[in-house]
């Protein structure tokens, strides 16, 4: 049956978990910041910085974006806080969410000795601080996955309290809309929940899910509604969820990133308590699931069976080419439950030993696992010959001397073994504060071109050589650049074709130079645009400098604003005769530069449920389901005078992605997909290279992948530009500098 606790016992324990953060950070703070030379992470940094103008205007639809119970609390935390308070706030809160949550749920099944043993494990485990010390879902996802066992525990060990399954439901929901991914495990919880209620209460099996299930649907569509509705004010769709569904489907069988769980030949530092908690997973059911019932053996085999089921999925998954356990922040999936496996296991002797011996263990354990956290013990551990076959030795021999003291012992020294390589790898060698410094730069950086961006898109310079290119690069990230592409986004030095030439530039787009050199960041950076843009009838103006401070460096970003050069931009507009015949003419007035939208027509494609009809404030289109069938046509415009053409259409998304360009004879002259800003309203815009003379339509379709769904969108226009002249060499680099950011 499950194990009591007195509730003042209770409540010293977990002020005690609560402490346990301090045994990794009394030396350093490294584990609570995102680490160097990492993308991901920053992509959710700059959702959490400016949630309403990315949900809204500069990034719709990504399934960054999608996941909102990380997302909501993460913007939260930023609007509450200074950015440093709130990136400790953030990043200690998951992490004693799951430590907590992970601590009530062995306390309730082994005792709180135990249960305390092994949430000082969990909490000092260098995977875990990878999970949630960075601003990456991952540890979300865990402590969403750990807060729903222990609500369902609770609710096993105590029932007849909906409002815990109600929690219970909620927390399950988090965790799904925390990452897709977790739809193939969120089910064990569930599953060891109903098994729990069998063995201790002998509830029938057909009562107790038709309960749970209506409480957990129950609790699944509040936080929908809840979160669908915020979605809902933020960028003006219910179903938020849908990118991350639609990316899902896009990618599914597609993860190939590694050759497997293999690090310099050897077994990956992340894998080896999961190998360890399969092992000891194994032995258990092997030795006791034909009498699980038995109050002493519930828990251990429900949850050797859980964990058993997780990794059996990672291992398919890997197997079947998609190499899940070879990378880390999948690996982390598996920590709720191998450490529910091991500590339900390890460590009934704790419960006899006097308070002294108890409290001596506890001391000696503290001291073990800061020790392995101090810089370089980890690396001479891990350097030692077979460390990690010692350490997986000493928790073997652990498991057979469970009732022992002597078991306790060994169990400390085996985890402190198995913990060093993942120590050493992920945070030895650094200065005590080395991803503090990075941070506060990069959100000292991202301040500054805030000041100056007043809603425009922002393109960066660095050269990749540069030492400033990891700032660089995490300070891109947090604009969300490098999700399309990064050389569509960035301009990089060197002589030559650049492919960032091919990407759309708007009128007051910011573009930030960033370098050591500072002198450097701002020439070379107006070199770039003028190169590739000067024949746009684009050039660039200085706006201002500011210099950041590294620790042992300093970078200069040096900001510039593109603009339209005098006199290069002609508005040009198609002239209709009687026979819907139309010549692309420069217009004289504003009026003059519009496409009448009474000339677009549906393109046939077989669905019946495609149209076009006029709204206030322009076309609603909704276009046929097939992925990359055409939706609309506009009748064949001639260009009466040769040059480079920019056209740009104004749109409301409603769902879906849709191409919009230049289309002749079943090709593409020239398309975009991606929207652009020159103020609050998105546009699709592409340049395109006429001949006098030269027929062609302009055509829109849908451009949702492979997923067999229409888009639906509100044109609010067409307008359309012809360069005169190339632009202008740019002005000189910017003079005006801030030495104090």
């Amino acid at each position: 049956m499950p194990a009591s606790n007195s509730r003042a016992g209770s409540l010293r324990y977990l002020a005690a978990v609560l402490l346990l953060p301090a045994i990794v950070l009394w030396r350093q703070d490294n584990p609570l910041f995102t680490g160097f030379s990492y993308l991901d992470p920053w992509y959710y940094f700059g959702f959490f910085r400016d949630l309403v103008d990315f949900k809204r205007n500069l990034y719709p639809a990504t399934y960054y974006g999608s996941r909102l119970p990380w997302i909501l609390p993460g913007a939260a935390v930023q609007g509450l806080f200074s950015p440093l308070l709130a990136n400790d706030v953030l990043h200690l809160g998951v992490h004693t969410v799951a430590t907590v949550s992970l601590f009530l749920t062995l306390r309730w099944v082994a005792g709180a000795r135990p249960a305390f043993l092994a949430a000082m494990v969990f909490s000092v485990n260098p995977w875990l601080w990878s999970a949630t010390g960075w601003d990456n879902p991952d540890g979300a996802g865990v402590a969403y996955c750990l807060l729903a066992m222990a609500l369902l525990t609770w609710a096993a060990v105590r029932p007849g309290r909906p409002w815990v399954l109600l929690a219970a439901g909620m927390a399950l929901a988090c965790l799904v809309y925390t990452n897709i991914f977790w739809v193939t495990l969120a089910w064990l919880p569930v599953v060891c929940h109903l098994a729990l209620t069998r063995a201790w209460r002998r509830t029938p099996l057909v009562r107790s899910a038709m309960a749970l299930g209506a409480w957990l649907a129950l609790g699944g569509a509040i936080v929908t509604v809840v979160l669908g509705a915020i979605n809902w004010y933020l960028d003006g769709h219910f179903f938020f969820y849908a990118p991350s569904v639609l990316m899902a489907l896009q990618l599914r069988g597609t993860l190939h990133t590694s050759n497997g769980p293999w690090t310099n030949g050897a077994l990956s530092p992340w894998l080896l308590l999961p190998v360890v908690a399969a092992g000891v997973s194994a032995v258990i059911l092997a030795t006791r699931w034909r009498k699980w019932t038995y109050p002493d053996n519930t828990a251990p085999v429900l949850f050797s069976a859980q964990f058993l089921c997780a990794f059996a999925w990672l291992a398919y998954r890997e197997v079947s080419g998609d190499h899940l356990l070879s990378i880390y922040y999948y690996t982390s999936t598996l920590l709720p439950f191998s450490f529910l496996a091991m500590g339900v296991w390890f460590w009934p002797a704790l419960g006899s030993l006097s308070t002294r011996t108890w409290g001596l263990i506890c001391a000696a354990a503290a001291a073990v696992f800061g020790l392995v956290w101090l810089d370089g013990t980890a690396g001479f551990l891990g350097a030692l010959p077979h460390a990690t076959l010692v350490g997986c030795a000493a928790l073997a021999a652990a498991s057979l001397l469970r009732r022992r003291v002597a078991g306790v012992v060994l169990s400390i020294a085996g985890f402190a073994l198995l913990m060093a390589p993942g120590v050493s790898l992920r945070y030895a060698g650094l200065e005590r504060h080395a991803y503090r410094r990075q941070y506060e730069s990069i959100v000292d950086a991202r301040s500054h071109l805030e000041a100056a961006r007043h809603g425009a898109a922002v393109r960066f310079w660095y050269d990749p050589a540069d030492r400033a290119a990891p700032d660089a690069q995490a300070l891109i990230s947090s604009y969300l650049s490098p999700v399309w592409s990064h050389s569509e986004t960035t301009f990089t030095p060197g002589p030559g074709p650049h492919a960032w030439c091919d990407a759309e530039l708007m009128p007051s787009t910011l573009v930030a130079g960033m370098s050591t050199d500072g002198a450097r960041a701002a020439v070379a950076a107006a070199s770039a645009v003028s190169a590739c843009w000067g024949t746009a009838g684009l050039r660039v103006a200085p706006v201002e400098t500011g210099d950041f401070d590294r620790g042992s460096y300093r970078y200069t970003m040096a900001l510039l604003r593109v603009e339209t050069a005098p006199g290069a931009w002609i508005p040009v507009a198609p002239v209709f005769d009687s026979n819907r015949h139309a010549v692309l003419q420069d217009g004289h007035d504003s009026r003059a530069t519009e496409f009448p939208p009474q000339y677009w027509v549906v393109a046939p494609g077989g669905d019946s449920r495609a149209y076009l009809r006029a709204v206030p404030g322009g076309v609603e289109v909704r276009t046929h389901a097939a992925p990359g069938s055409l939706a609309a046509l506009y009748p064949a415009i001639r260009a009466q005078a040769g040059g480079r053409y920019r056209f740009a259409m104004p749109y409301r998304r409603y769902a879906g992605a849709i191409h919009f360009g230049a289309f002749r004879s079943g090709t593409w002259l020239a398309s975009a997909t991606r929207p652009s800003w020159d103020g609050s309203e998105p546009e699709l815009v592409f340049w395109v290279d006429l001949a006098a003379g030269e027929e062609f339509q302009l055509a829109m379709d849908n451009n949702n992948g492979a997923v067999a769904l229409p888009a639906s969108f509100v044109m609010k226009g067409v307008t359309a530009v012809r360069v005169k002249t190339p632009a202008p060499l740019p002005p000189p680099a910017p003079d005006r500098s801030h030495p104090g950011h």
